[in-house]
Order: structure tokens, then C-alpha cells, then sequence
């Protein structure tokens, strides 16, 4: 269970950032936590495919998510043994090539928008749109300015007014790729604020620098574009599969 705890940590801190991409690339992953060791790792994203492995406690942590199959698959390399679960939308966040301009929540359950209009937000031409939870447990109204350009939301105002704000800052090199550095600032109610930097590249459709609030930062480097093996995306043959007891809702695993 510690390894399952670790892996799902580790590979959400990732996923979030890198697996957006439309062109097949495997790189190097580099992560930096605040008093911790620097976490290091590779990436390896294919076509609704991604391997993500990690060295935790002189330990390989592997996870593979293929969407197409809505799988994942958590490997612990040490006893060759893996654990597999249901591959959900947010394992690989969708790029901004699969959101749609007349129907950003398309996909989304339970909730519907609205269009509102078209306003400039920090120099960019964005359409405004009302999205509406409908379920009764989340329900609540959010604004949505959606960047006519990058498909992304320059602006976004939470039910509780909190808001979220990105601009362009500029056009930088990192590591030989050209990128655009994106400020995100978010001003939430009572005062609190925090900013942190995107260095997105236009060629992979994916972020390969962020830099968050408190030191926390992540990074690609080594950039290799291509076509990716299958086998990288199959559990390896020998592995056993472990299956973890699930509660038949009256204490009693099953």
C-alpha cells in the first residue's frame, strides 16, 4: 500500500504538467521539493499513452496510463509485481488541441456553459463563459475567459470569487526549445494571493518548466521526439498482479 501511496503521489505531481503533449517525445524529468532531495525521473508519452519512472528509497516506481484502454497500471519493479486500476479523466489532462472553442465543457459530467461574449484579458481576445455544476453536491457558477488562441483560461472566477489570472510574460529558449513563460496569478477571498510560472512549448503542446509558490518546481529536459515503443506501454511478462481487498460496505473486504 506504501508503494501504491508513493507512486500515485509522485506520478500526480507529473501527470498534471507533461502529459498534455500531441507529438511523441521522451524526456528526463527533474522535480524539485522544498527540503527534500531533487526527484529524477523519465517520461515517455505516446499517442493517448504515457510512462512515467521515478527512483523513490533506491526503488524504481513505474506507472503507465493508456486512456485508449482506460487503464493504469502501477509497477512495483522490486518484486515484479503490479497493481491496476481505471484510467480517469484527469490521469492525462487533456491538451488544448482536444477542447473544443464552441463547447469547452464538452465531456465534462454534470456540467453545462453558457457563452457570454467576447473581452480583451491582458492584451488577448477571449471568449466569456458561465459554466454550471448541476449536481447538487458541487453545485455553483464559474466565469471563464477561454484564450481565442491557446484554447487556455486566462481568467477564471470561482463560486466563491476567488480568482485565477494567466498572461504572457514573454518568449523564451529552455533547454534548445523555444517557449512562451505564462504568469498564473490567483487572488483568493480575504486577501490571499500567490503567483506561480509556466515555460510552455508550442511544438509538444505541453509545459517543460513550472515553477510554483514555496520553491516547488519541475522540469524537462533532454528532449527526444518520436515515435515510443509499445512494450514501454504493457506491464512486462512475470509480473503478478496484486489485488487490494475492497469494502463491501459492511467492514468486510472482498
Amino acid at each position: 500500500m506504501r508503494f501504491q501511496l508513493i507512486l500515485s503521489l509522485s506520478v500526480f505531481l507529473f501527470a498534471s504538467a507533461f502529459a498534455r503533449a500531441e507529438v511523441e517525445f521522451s524526456a528526463d524529468v527533474i522535480q524539485k521539493i522544498p527540503q527534500q532531495d531533487d526527484m529524477q525521473g523519465k517520461i515517455f508519452v505516446g499517442k493517448d499513452r504515457m510512462r512515467t519512472e521515478f527512483k523513490v528509497n533506491d526503488q524504481t516506481m513505474i506507472q503507465i496510463i493508456d486512456t485508449g484502454r482506460q487503464t493504469a497500471y502501477m509497477l512495483n519493479t522490486q518484486n515484479r509485481s503490479y497493481m491496476q486500476r481505471k484510467a480517469g479523466p484527469g490521469d492525462m489532462p487533456p491538451g488544448n488541441d482536444t477542447i473544443q472553442a464552441d463547447n469547452p465543457c464538452a465531456g465534462m459530467p454534470d456540467i453545462t456553459c453558457r457563452k457570454l461574449g467576447t473581452e480583451e484579458v491582458n492584451g488577448r481576445t477571449a471568449d466569456k463563459w458561465e459554466f454550471e455544476n448541476t449536481t447538487q453536491a458541487q453545485s455553483g457558477k464559474m466565469l471563464y475567459w477561454l484564450d481565442r488562441e491557446r484554447l487556455i483560461p486566462l481568467r477564471q472566477m470561482m463560486p466563491d470569487g476567488s480568482i485565477i489570472e494567466m498572461r504572457l510574460v514573454g518568449n523564451e529558449k529552455i533547454n534548445g526549445r523555444e517557449t512562451e513563460k505564462w504568469e498564473t496569478s490567483m487572488q483568493r477571498v480575504g486577501g490571499q494571493s500567490s503567483v506561480s510560472h509556466q515555460w510552455f512549448d508550442p511544438e509538444l503542446n505541453t509545459n517543460v518548466r513550472e515553477e510554483q509558490p514555496g520553491g516547488y518546481a519541475r522540469e524537462l529536459t533532454h528532449i527526444i521526439i518520436g515515435a515510443q515503443p509499445d512494450e514501454l506501454f504493457a506491464v512486462p511478462a512475470g509480473y503478478e498482479e496484486i489485488i487490494i481487498p475492497q469494502d463491501d460496505g459492511q467492514g468486510k473486504g472482498r
